[in-house]
């Protein structure tokens, strides 16, 4: 079979798209220690970007089948098809932003981490419809409707076709919920915007895709169709990933000493230090650049205890001298702003006491 050009050329376009992420994700890892980044929670952020390329690689083998013609069995068509785009990819990208709600209400309503027992019965809750799924694909042999490989391309029959669609929209019900109750929740930098922004796009998405699958001469399963669903699919993991990271990466590129003021006055004015120090990670670490941009700012702004000078107790704590020693970590410890705030505040004729 021909490969037909049209076909590599979406290809290109999505790759194209896939490369933005990629360009984003590595320099959200890059600046990890830069507070505003790092509370986006960016292990999260990374799982997201992975179940994206899995996604991106699953939909190569249905949307593109003269590309990868003849280079396949029933078994390759299962574990592209079934377990890479929808159970590793569709199903594991509503999860993680399922998940990311859930540690929202950890962290701002029960004001705890979720770690431990908190993070892996969810986490194993949740892998019981992606492992459902796989295994049907897995076990549904081709003449009751599930895949199978016919004249070198890789198809999926309709019964395990509507098997997918209930499946994802039962995982965009729960996920519509969870967003809605994060309406209660009091957050600082438009994390509920964010996360309605994300799900509104994804359901209008998976909404036409469906609609358009029984339209004549479109969801014939035809090129028109195949490259709508492909660039829209990639679409939806690129809104899921930089919607999220947009405004913090924005501002870490163009005015970063300026947005973190910003940011910590802000958890400061709307008392959420303690939550955001839990999204943050909870330890209290220092980062050097972000004691530079104290430094230079003449005004109330926090310094944790760390990078405080006490050599003189009758004078107001000044930035230390050289900022932090070698081998210090890299990030303002968050733990640290309330006895910080309070150090700032103490009159500057008062002796300064080391709060701990």
């Amino acid at each position: 079979m021909a490969v037909d050009r049209r076909e590599v050329a979406v290809i290109g376009v999505n790759t194209a798209l896939m490369a933005v992420s990629l360009a984003a994700i590595v320099y959200v890892n890059i600046n990890r220690g830069y507070i505003p980044l790092k509370c986006k929670n960016i292990p999260l952020l990374n799982t997201l970007f992975c179940a994206m390329v899995v996604w991106y690689i699953g939909d190569i083998y249905t949307y593109q089948p003269t590309v990868v013609a003849n280079s396949g069995s029933r078994g390759v068509c299962i574990v592209t098809m079934s377990w890479l785009r929808m159970s590793l990819g569709v199903y594991t990208v509503v999860s993680c932003h399922v998940f990311r709600i859930y540690q929202y209400h950890c962290i701002f309503r029960w004001r705890v981490r979720a770690t431990g027992r908190r993070l892996w019965i969810p986490v194993a809750a949740w892998t019981a419809i992606p492992l459902a799924y796989g295994v049907l694909a897995s076990a549904l042999p081709a003449n009751r409707g599930g895949n199978d490989y016919i004249d070198g391309m890789c198809v999926s029959y309709k019964p395990l076709y509507f098997v997918a669609v209930v499946l994802l929209v039962l995982l965009l019900v729960v996920w519509a919920c969870a967003t809605l109750m994060m309406r209660g929740i009091n957050v600082c930098f438009d994390e509920y915007r964010e996360l309605l922004v994300v799900i509104g796009s994804t359901v209008v998405v998976v909404a036409l895709q469906v609609a358009l699958r029984w339209v004549p001469g479109i969801g014939d399963t035809g090129f028109s169709y195949n490259s709508l669903a492909s660039i829209t699919d990639v679409l939806i993991g690129q809104i899921s990933l930089l919607v999220l990271i947009a405004r913090p990466m924005f501002h870490c590129i163009r005015d970063r000493d300026r947005y973190l003021r910003y940011f910590l006055h802000t958890l400061r004015r709307e008392d959420r230090e303690t939550e955001y120090e839990l999204a943050n990670g909870g330890n209290g670490i220092c980062d050097s650049s972000n004691v530079s941009s104290a430094s230079a700012y003449s005004g109330d702004l926090l310094l944790p205890s760390s990078c405080v000078d006490y050599s003189d107790s009758t004078k107001v704590a000044k930035p230390r001298a050289g900022g932090l020693k070698d081998g210090e970590a890299d990030s303002i410890a968050l733990a640290a702003m309330p006895d910080a705030y309070r150090l700032l505040e103490t009159p500057p004729h008062s002796p300064i006491r080391l709060l701990v």
